[in-house]
């Protein structure tokens, strides 16, 4: 397995550690765990880290007998309580302290995995936006290329269709982001006003515009129309909610 295949495990494995998975996660590098040995070998000097540290933060063992004697001997009477309260104090404030560092060694590795996280889904985003602008851009080249535009309320853009090649792509602009529980869905019409899912949509609201391409089982010359609707997160078998546009071929 490649450095590439295991990154997404190594960077969960010091968040898994210490508890900061969701369940998805935790199944996920679990099962990668159990046959990536070398994975294993991460999370097991992670651990091992961890618990040196941790060890810096145990309460302190008591003098033996015999030492606690001498250094009584050493000592005049009226110094010994106020030496020991002294040792007590600076023990307790140093543990404290070694408790506060690791707390905070913690929480900032948690929120750098974070942060990591955040930017590889930002990066995801925008790779797939290039791919899908290329894609249009290659389109309007086509001789083939029949451009449908879109006027509806809340979005205006075109639809890019090149029915010889198979081809489909959306440009929207002004589509606002759609409630956290909702997204946006594209359907392909049939003759019938039958409804084929042709993917999900899920706006950005610092995007001006978005292109998509159109996921077809079926060939383009098969249907009569493409429209969109909002339905609830994770997409519907067939429209539920208000339509957002309709084009007709």
């Amino acid at each position: 397995m490649s450095y590439y295949e295991h990154f997404p495990f190594l960077e969960n494995i010091p968040a898994y550690a210490i508890g900061a998975l969701d369940a998805e996660e935790v199944a996920e590098l679990e099962a990668h765990l159990q046959r990536c040995e070398s994975c294993r070998d991460e999370l097991a000097a992670y651990r091992a880290t961890s618990e040196n540290l941790l060890l810096t933060a145990l309460p302190p063992q008591p003098p033996s007998a015999a030492l606690r004697k001498r250094l009584q001997k050493r000592l005049p009477n009226a110094q010994k309580a106020p030496l020991l309260h002294r040792l007590r104090l600076n023990l307790s404030f140093g543990r404290l302290v070694a408790g506060i560092a690791i707390l905070l060694l913690l929480v900032l590795n948690a929120f750098s995995i974070s942060q990591v996280q955040t930017l590889q889904r930002q990066q995801a985003q925008l790779i797939d936006q290039l791919q899908n602008g290329q894609a249009a851009l290659a389109m309007l080249s086509y001789s083939n290329t029949e451009t449908f535009p879109i006027n509806a309320p809340n979005v205006i853009g075109s639809l890019l269709l090149d029915k010889e090649y198979n081809n489909a792509v959306l440009i929207l602009r002004g589509l606002p982001p759609a409630p956290t529980d909702q997204i946006y869905q594209v359907w392909l019409i049939d003759a019938n006003e039958g409804r084929t899912s042709a993917g999900l949509i899920q706006a950005q609201i610092d995007q001006p515009f978005l292109s998509e391409a159109i996921l077809s089982p079926e060939a383009f010359s098969n249907f009569i129309g493409v429209g969109m609707t909002v339905e609830p997160a994770g997409g519907s078998d067939q429209p539920t909610g208000p339509q957002v546009f309709r084009i007709d071929f």
